[in-house]
């Protein structure tokens, strides 16, 4: 009640119906301001029932007069940061985010409308494994939901995470996957997590590593000095290339040796194998190469690397693994940019960016829209999110969401109930804990959550039960 009456002296003091703060934003316009421009900000809204989503999705796109248009999607490694920069981008809470890799497992766009621009970002599932898929118990789809995401997408913005010290010096053949399967896309590098580096000149010998010094199709020059002392890292990574350049060595000389004193069986049998390997290849839905003949050989010498990069070949997914297979980098970003999603260093420069490279094209969603997720499944995505950061291991991996109850009710309070299967009986009383202390806590977390997502008030209450079913699902 005091928000309200507080929200109410403001509204007299700029001469706005208060009407306008009922489930708004967070910001005010100033004496004199457009007040229907603020009007259409304050309704939007993210849909509390299946009602508003069908209502809100199905009401006419009434796109301004010079009106453009961009699609982005962000893509990255598991935990890299993507739905933690949506959320900062959209200034609203609109993807689930945790401290744990795979909270992400479906497609999600969120919309941002900034004067007669709109931005349209594609929240993708980190890029995985078949390994990964079968470890953590992961939903196949997880594999094809970035790629089918890059097919309608007018930009690619790779999230890099800077603040893990095993991968941050390459990008990831998943990643370099989809740039080689999609160059003619404009693609950006986003360098994330740089609050936690401690050096920011090394951030500039970073980018040049991942960028081979060539951004937005121009050389750049790192300055060094000549007598830099080499950290600790440094030497660490020399060392290794040298292990690993003596080992590469030293087996080209066995395998040299072999070849010499036995030539003939080795032809028979490669030959052999090479047949092998292109027939079990072979798939109907392989992609046409060249001549139109179909192409199924992972030999790329005969092709021109800028050709690849330009996108004036297309690469069957044999070719593709060729091509990736001693890549570190990419040379194709538009721009990079080194920000903190979490505090919000650097994004809005990288907003600003997206803004001046939309298209001129009209709106795909009405001025209301935020998002085109199903409540429930928000709600859902909320709930697995607080059992990721409260457990650990493999066990919210095994979990099972559900809804049980939804209700919004006349005064708009949202009375949810959410089931939660596991597998052990012996989780149900871990998943409790003592006297019902860990199951409330987990509920008075997605709660607020929630109600920073819906804008509305929510009650929330978890159930807990063992399902002996679940021991027989392989996921």
């Amino acid at each position: 009640m005091m928000v309200r009456r507080c929200v109410l002296r403001l509204a007299d003091h700029y001469s706005l119906a208060p009407s306008l703060f009922t489930r708004s934003g967070s910001s005010l316009p100033g004496p004199g301001g457009d007040l229907m421009m603020w009007e259409k900000i304050y309704q939007r809204e993210v849909p509390r029932t299946m009602e508003e989503m069908g209502s809100m999705l199905q009401k006419e796109v009434n796109s301004p007069p010079d009106a453009c248009l961009l699609k982005v999607a962000i893509v990255g490694v598991p935990n890299c940061g993507k739905s933690t920069l949506i959320n900062k981008l959209m200034g609203w809470r609109v993807c689930s985010v945790s401290s744990k890799v795979h909270t992400t497992e479906l497609c999600a766009r969120a919309v941002r409308n900034i004067g007669s621009t709109q931005l349209v970002f594609l929240d993708t599932p980190g890029l995985v494994t078949p390994q990964e898929i079968t470890k953590h118990n992961l939903k196949r789809s997880l594999m094809t939901e970035a790629e089918l995401s890059l097919q309608e997408a007018d930009l690619m913005a790779v999230v890099h995470d800077v603040s893990n010290h095993f991968t941050r010096y390459c990008l990831q053949p998943r990643v370099l996957r989809l740039l080689a399967l999609y160059p003619t896309i404009p693609s950006v590098l986003i360098l994330n997590k740089v609050d936690k580096s401690k050096c920011k000149q090394n951030l500039l010998e970073l980018t040049r590593m991942l960028t081979e010094g060539v951004v937005g199709g121009q050389k750049s020059h790192l300055v060094t000095k000549k007598n830099e002392s080499l950290n600790k890292e440094k030497l660490i990574r020399k060392t290794l290339e040298k292990f690993s350049e003596t080992l590469d060595h030293d087996s080209s000389l066995s395998s040299r040796s072999v070849c010499k004193s036995d030539t003939s069986n080795n032809k028979i049998n490669n030959s052999g194998i090479q047949s092998l390997e292109k027939n079990s290849h072979v798939s109907q839905d392989e992609s046409l190469y060249g001549d139109g003949l179909l192409n199924t050989s992972s030999d790329i010498s005969h092709l021109n690397e800028t050709d690849i990069l330009e996108g004036r070949v297309h690469l069957t997914e044999q070719q593709v693994n060729a091509f990736i297979k001693d890549r570190k980098s990419w040379p194709k970003f538009d721009e990079v940019f080194m920000i903190s999603a979490l505090e919000g260093t650097g994004v809005d420069d990288l907003q600003h960016f997206l803004c001046s490279s939309a298209l001129s094209n009209p709106w795909i969603f009405s001025s209301q829209v935020v998002t085109d997720q199903n409540p429930q499944e928000i709600a859902l995505m909320t709930v697995r999110e607080k059992f990721l950061d409260t457990f650990h291991n493999e066990i919210p991996y095994t979990l099972r969401f559900q809804v049980e109850h939804w209700d919004l009710s006349d005064s708009e309070l949202l009375y949810i109930m959410i089931k939660v299967s596991c597998r052990r009986r012996g989780l149900t009383r871990l998943m409790v804990g003592g006297g019902g202390g860990t199951v409330s806590r987990i509920a008075r977390e997605a709660e607020q959550s929630l109600r920073n997502t819906f804008r509305t008030e929510v009650r929330l209450k978890l159930n807990i039960v063992y399902d002996a079913r679940l021991k027989h699902i392989k996921y």
